[in-house]
């Protein structure tokens, strides 16, 4: 049996591979790019939405050239007690961006989750880990909350972070079962995440930025509310100071980028927003930026106390202050924060405004104004002139599989699918998707004497904002030299392996593949890609692997000059399986790569590791590794060192488990990553 692929589009060479059990289809990766979808085009729907209210609410009528954008501004106006104050209407508003007042042309007021013809709003829970303990107090007035709350024009969105490890739970949905699923399985969610120390808050921090920018594709105003572990008292503090905190993230946050060049820093301050001079060197960091990536991504943070009686660390209270939000008091229950959010996000004003012209990237200071002396405005006070880049379009046999990933059917086809990432150089993620197809429905044809099949493959990456941020496809085409060749070719499930790079964040993959007509599979799995930061120790994800076979250091380099990048281990070649078993009488191997910070001095630095296999459910300890010293391996000054163990799952009972990798330098360096199996 022959075995080749071709891309969807006009491709440089044509992969081919050698069919034995279990087949496997190997195609040559092209990179798939960034995408983020333009937004005139959601501006537009929304000025038809709004067209009938405009001159109802005292607003200009609306003029735009056709590729105008309208900037939204989302406004709180609260009165002395902190109530709402409905019924304002857009005379009563003003607009400066830059310090200079802009016209407002568009302005809606909200009217709950479910009113007809209102714009969405998109509301993001976000459990920090610290918050573990209180946790059982919060879902229940939690689950509530979304009962009553989500809705058509109420998405919402549930997250979980623990150190080192940030999971979406759920993307953006007004479906009640699924929010409130999500929102009971929290506790199981921590224990997939390696615990990693993080005494200064950087690491924090770095996937707290991240999460901002993932929050930037979603349309709109984003309303996070943040349940943190309350800040430790302290006797000479106030009870509201919102420089005091833990360690970490409780240090005073300032508007600007991290860097370790002070004019850098300066720079960057500068063109974030005009006209606000850079901090004095002594001033606290704003740690990887991550005040200013959730005001540049439209995001109000509201901690919520999770005690009563306590208060918000120092850092989160900093952090509502500059985007707009305020911390709720828990009161004597949870629920009543959470009624508060609601009834204040019930009475947001939109305004919307077309920005002045401005160079590409420039950022720009807003502020609204009321013309009432004891009300308080909060809201958006950044925008940023982003112009945003497209993938290319789809082609007519990728627009019809796209239309099958977007519709109701769920297909007829099972695949299960694992999505492990590895980091280059310049900190983007390269994907090794490996997907495995039990016994696939082929249409065969048959050509002088031997029998043909073809199957269409297309990858999507959907970011949070739903755009599809990397996209790839190929057309996999086999040819049997016999009908006995073909039926020995289905006792095996087709392996099918696909790198593509795409940036760190969280994303939804999906995989479509018609393998004949009325025969197509649709396979979705979550891909949540860490931060990377070259100047830390860091770790890949785990790949998984049940077939390793030798490879030359010239297949491996011809392989890396075609685009693809070989796991590569002492000879062997780590082919990554497609499904999370691992038989207990096969090979079962555990792929990393280590990546260590430059090296700081003539000393050698020590590089250790650990593995421990846990029961999934029980959180028991199975087997341990124990310090396994890897500094042979760092002596090199390579700065991506491959590891694979093989994993005693022959001593296991079949079952769900979870292996726990922590890696650690004699520099005070450490990074841990999880993954999930099953044996039998």
């Amino acid at each position: 049996m022959r075995t080749r692929r071709e891309g969807m589009r006009p491709q440089a060479g044509v992969g081919k591979l050698k069919h034995a059990p279990p087949p496997r289809v190997m195609p040559e990766g092209e990179d798939a790019s960034r995408r983020v979808s333009p937004r005139f085009c959601a501006v537009a729907l929304l000025l038809l939405l709004w067209a009938p209210l405009l001159g109802g609410q005292g607003a200009a009528p609306l003029k735009l050239k056709s590729e105008s954008r309208l900037v939204l501004v989302d406004a709180v106006v609260t009165g002395k007690r902190g109530a709402a104050i409905p019924g304002l209407a857009a005379a009563d508003f003003h607009v400066f961006e830059d310090g200079k007042e802009q016209n407002i042309t568009a302005f809606q007021t909200h009217a709950g989750p479910t009113a007809p013809g209102m714009p969405q709003q998109h509301f993001f829970l976000l459990f920090d880990g610290d918050s573990n303990n209180d946790l059982p107090s919060i879902q229940q007035p939690a689950a509530r909350f979304i009962a009553d709350n989500a809705g058509p024009n109420r998405l919402m969105s549930i997250a979980y972070y623990s150190s080192g490890c940030m999971t979406i739970a759920t993307q953006f949905t007004a479906d009640v079962v699924e929010l409130q699923h999500a929102l009971a399985t929290l506790p199981s969610l921590l224990r997939r995440c390696g615990f990693v120390t993080d005494p200064d808050g950087d690491l924090q921090a770095s996937y707290y930025a991240q999460l901002a920018k993932d929050l930037a594709h979603v349309p709109g105003h984003k309303v996070l509310a943040l349940f943190v572990a309350n800040a430790a008292p302290e006797a000479s503090a106030p009870a509201r100071s919102v420089n005091s905190g833990r360690q970490g993230l409780g240090r005073s946050i300032d508007p600007v980028f991290r860097s370790s060049d002070p004019s850098a820093r300066a720079s960057q301050l500068s063109g974030l927003t005009p006209g606000i001079a850079a901090p004095p060197r002594n001033a606290a960091r704003d740690l990887f930026g991550m005040e200013a990536e959730f005001r540049k991504a439209d995001v109000s943070i509201y901690p919520v106390e999770t005690q009563t009686g306590g208060r918000s660390p120092g850092w989160a209270l900093k952090l509502a202050d500059a985007t707009g939000g305020r911390e709720l008091d828990r009161g004597n229950d949870v629920a009543g924060a959470f009624n508060l959010l609601a009834r204040e996000q019930d009475e947001v004003y939109t305004l919307g405004y077309v920005p002045p012209e401005s160079p590409e990237g420039s950022c720009h200071a807003l502020k609204v104004t009321i013309d009432r002396h004891d009300a308080k405005v909060r809201g958006r006070n950044l925008y940023c002139n982003v112009r945003e880049v497209s993938l290319a379009a789809a082609n007519p046999l990728e627009q019809e599989l796209e239309n099958l990933a977007v519709s109701t059917q769920a297909g007829n086809a099972a695949a299960s699918a694992s999505v492990p990432y590895f980091y280059e150089v310049n900190g983007v993620a390269r994907v090794n998707l490996a997907v495995e197809i039990p016994t696939p429905a082929l249409h065969l044809t048959e050509v002088n004497g031997k029998i043909h099949a073809e199957m269409d493959v297309l990858g999507l990456a959907y970011n949070l904002g739903d755009e599809v941020a990397a996209r790839f496809g190929d057309t996999l085409r086999f040819e049997f030299g016999s009908r006995q060749q073909f039926d020995d070719f289905l006792r095996h499930p087709l392996h099918y392996e696909r790198q593509f790079k795409i940036a760190p964040g969280n994303y939804r993959l999906k995989l479509i593949y018609r393998s004949a007509e009325g025969r197509f599979g649709v396979v979705e799995t979550p891909l949540a890609i860490g931060p990377f930061d070259a100047q830390k120790l860091s770790l890949s994800a785990i790949a998984l692997s049940r077939d390793v076979q030798p490879i030359s250091p010239e297949a491996a380099q011809e392989e890396i000059e075609a685009g693809k990048r070989p796991l590569v281990f002492r000879g062997s070649r780590i082919i990554v399986s497609g499904s999370d078993l691992l038989l207990k009488a096969g090979s079962a191997e555990a792929y990393f790569e280590i990546y260590p910070p430059p090296a700081s001095g003539a000393q050698a630095v020590r590089l250790t590791m650990r593995l421990r296999l846990l029961g999934a459910q029980s959180n028991g300890q199975k087997w341990d590794s124990g310090d396994i010293d890897l500094s042979d391996l760092a002596k090199s000054g390579n700065r991506t060192i491959p590891v694979a163990l093989k994993s005693p799952v022959a001593a296991l009972a079949p079952g769900t488990y979870r292996a726990e990798l922590t890696v650690k330098d004699s520099a005070g360096g450490q990074a841990a990553r999880s993954v999930q199996f099953r044996t039998e």
